[in-house]
């Protein structure tokens, strides 16, 4: 899904720090690279962050200034809650 052109992406955070982009693990020293990768030939540059409970609200900030960076330009949260009422 990851390179789909048409896909949601997703940065996942997860509890112990480490990262994904839907389901790929990818490390914080190559968030901003992959991002970049994947958004290259995007017409539509929208991704979620999705944090696990314990996680600081520092962390996931610094995950969007990240998709920032790689040109993300529509950033939404996921919250468990959220992804319940769907």
């Amino acid at each position: 899904m990851e390179g789909s052109p048409d896909g949601v992406v997703i940065v996942q955070v997860l509890a112990d720090g480490s990262l994904r982009i839907n389901q790929a693990p990818v490390s914080w020293d190559a968030l901003e690279t992959r991002l970049g990768q994947v958004f290259k030939l995007r017409a539509n540059r929208t991704a979620f962050v999705r944090g696990e409970s314990p996680v600081e609200f520092a962390v996931v900030a610094r995950v969007i200034d990240s998709m920032r960076t790689a040109g993300v330009v529509s950033i939404g949260l996921l919250t468990p809650e959220l992804e319940k009422s769907r």
